[in-house]
């Protein structure tokens, strides 16, 4: 059973953001510094992990090396956020080597997307924090994506701040980050915001890092994948259950370099979302994507599929 909710404090300027790698390796060695010049520039102090430079292959050093890592950032109380690298793949290798009980007594934000899925549900569900769906280190404050992390992530009036203090807007028809967001299934849900990287997602079913998606609303998204392979993972979300569960369905970015696969892409979210029948928009800013918002992963949330706009249920309860 998922503890309580427990919401981390938004961090400032001036203060010491973690950087880990708990997936792959960078594609070229600058990245990294590339990435930390940048958080510099924006008045943060940067602290690497012990092994952020690593490379095993595939993976970004070795499991216990990449968990290491993951549980000093937590652990340091100098840090305030942290912020993965990259995705890629290996978040899901390291999860039982992850120290629950000590993220759990150090809520700090946790940045990350795509492979960075399958850790954020597993901290969701073992220690109740919520985590966020968003650029990772390597692409974070850049022009497309640096007003949504501000927003979202960082606290503007020295009060450390609250979850929403209103009805926040994630994002609407009328501004939604140069992305197209459609209607396919008209309607409101309310429900917690639980999802991510598609393929991710499903290696975390029958596992114990599997969230509760009753009533959720679900958020996908994915890229390079073929159509007939998010057909078989709706399949699989379907075959497991997940689907009949859940109360609203966000459909994010799905892309891919042919523009004949594209269409049948499209075709194929129009007919699955029509298929499950839930309130559901398609096209959000969320996933690989310049302007992608940045998404409290496990926090409450309202979709209004009749307007498009998805935003937060006003929160009373303020961060610790």
């Amino acid at each position: 059973m998922q503890p309580p909710l427990l919401f981390p404090p938004r961090f400032a300027t001036g203060d010491t953001i973690g950087i880990a790698a708990p997936a792959s390796p960078p594609d070229q060695p600058g990245i990294i510094d590339e990435a930390i010049a940048r958080f510099t520039a924006q008045g943060f102090k940067v602290k690497p992990g012990k092994h952020l430079r690593m490379r095993d292959g595939y993976l970004a050093g070795g499991d216990e090396e990449r968990a290491e890592d993951i549980n000093a950032l937590f652990a340091d109380p100098e840090v305030r956020g942290i912020f993965a690298l990259r995705g890629g793949y290996g978040s899901c290798r390291i999860l039982p080597l992850l120290d629950y009980a000590a993220i759990r007594a150090n809520p700090k934000p946790f940045v990350g997307y795509s492979d960075l899925t399958a850790m954020q549900l597993a901290i969701l569900v073992k220690t109740g924090l919520v985590t966020f769906h968003g650029s990772n280190a390597s692409s974070a404050f850049q022009p497309g994506n640096i007003a949504a992390c501000r927003r979202m992530l960082m606290d503007s009036d020295g009060s450390r701040g609250t979850l929403c203090g209103g009805s926040e807007i994630l994002f609407s028809r009328n501004d939604a980050q140069g992305a197209n967001v459609n209607t396919i299934v008209p309607g409101r849900a309310t429900g917690q915001l639980l999802g991510g990287n598609m393929t991710c997602l499903l290696r975390l079913l029958a596992t114990p890092y599997a969230p509760d998606f009753h009533d959720a609303i679900l958020f996908l998204e994915d890229t390079g994948e073929k159509a007939y392979r998010i057909d078989g993972m709706f399949t699989h979300l379907r075959l497991a259950g997940i689907l009949s569960q859940i109360g609203g369905l966000v459909l994010g970015q799905f892309d891919h370099a042919d523009p004949a696969e594209q269409a049948r892409i499209t075709a194929c979210l129009q007919r699955e979302a029509g298929r499950i029948g839930v309130p559901c928009v398609s096209g959000a800013p969320i996933g690989h994507f310049p302007g992608q918002i940045i998404v409290p992963q496990g926090a409450q949330a309202e979709l209004d599929a009749t307007q498009a706009p998805f935003r937060f249920v006003p929160c009373k309860r303020r961060y610790v």
